[in-house]
């Protein structure tokens, strides 16, 4: 067993800890903002991280899988382990649509056209109310059930199952991008974000490997975007801004692009900094301009990638010592 894996059990046991010490409601709630951050995060951090590209509309993968779900559950009453599947493959088969001709173009193009995309998905959940309820959003969406064939199923009434739930989410997310970025296609991403004529010069089909991190990408951004309908029991275009998109690549730079740890290291800063700002409200945002301009300044390769720079310096400079 690896180190990585040994502190992946290690972390991931302390933070299913955290609920049975931690009974303040609004503790748990942020510990679960977090967990929907770190989805959100890693799932752009395929498309971000791993191949190079820049997507400006991620949020709408992450809306497309909320509105989903709600729409599912109450006008049709499906269950909500059901309409969690129906978000994140909805939303992939939107990435499937939005990717096929948008990654064939290079440069700030695909960045343009996600963007686009985002824009006119917000501009839909305004103004179809017959679907959407417009601007007002979708109040009303029940809470996560789990189905019981002996009686009546288990309904998330606290924070707390929702906090495991979300865990399990992270979990999930964090095993896939650990297999995948030590796999035959993450060396593939890997070699794409580097150079991508070099990587199509050696045999590699970039568009293909290019549609698997945005396919992956978005099906996680519906999935937890159709978990957070759910959780919060609303909907609205709000969850379809740019601001998301900002927040997210914000996490996936300031902690490190196409690393496990910086997206988690980022979305902890992203999520916790507010609530330490929240004397100062009205300059969070320069704040947080601040952070994300010194970070690509001083630290290109973001937070963990700076820690792996001291390291490496430092056991260099051992060896240096003992030679």
């Amino acid at each position: 067993m690896t180190r990585q894996t040994l502190t992946g059990i290690l972390l991931f046991g302390l933070a299913a800890a955290v609920p049975a010490f931690v009974a303040n409601p609004f503790y748990l709630h942020t510990g679960i903002a977090l967990m929907v951050n770190i989805v959100l995060a890693l799932s752009l951090n395929f498309i971000l991280g791993y191949v190079g590209e820049k997507s400006l509309g991620h949020a709408a993968f992450y809306g497309i899988g909320g509105y989903t779900a709600a729409i599912l559950a109450i006008n049709y009453a499906l269950p909500a382990w059901l309409t969690l599947i129906a978000g994140a493959f909805v939303s992939g088969l939107f990435g499937l649509i939005v990717g096929y001709p948008s990654l064939r173009l290079r440069g700030p193009y695909f960045a343009i056209a996600t963007l686009g995309f985002g824009a006119i998905l917000q501009l839909i959940a305004t103004n179809w109310v017959a679907v959407t309820k417009g601007p007002m959003g979708m109040p009303g969406v029940p809470p996560i059930s789990l189905p019981n064939p002996f009686g009546a199923g288990f309904v998330f009434s606290t924070e707390r199952p929702y906090y495991y739930l979300a865990l399990i989410f992270v979990a999930l997310t964090c095993w896939i991008t650990y297999r995948l970025a030590n796999s035959r296609t993450g060396r593939a991403f890997v070699a794409i974000h580097e150079n991508v004529d070099l990587a199509e010069s050696v045999g590699i089909d970039t568009f293909n490997f290019k549609m698997i991190a945005f396919l992956l990408g978005t099906v996680l951004a519906g999935l937890i975007g159709a978990f957070n309908a759910h959780y919060t029991n609303f909907i609205s275009p709000k969850a379809l801004e740019p601001y998301l998109t900002l927040n997210a690549v914000t996490m996936v730079i300031i902690g490190g692009e196409g690393t496990l740890a910086g997206p988690i290291v980022g979305a902890v800063l992203v999520t916790f900094l507010p609530e330490v700002l929240r004397v100062a409200e009205q300059y969070r945002m320069v704040f947080f301009g601040l952070i994300l301009l010194i970070s690509i300044i001083y630290a290109p390769s973001g937070i963990v990638g700076l820690v792996r720079n001291i390291a490496g310096r430092r056991e260099a400079a051992r060896h240096g010592n003992a030679a």
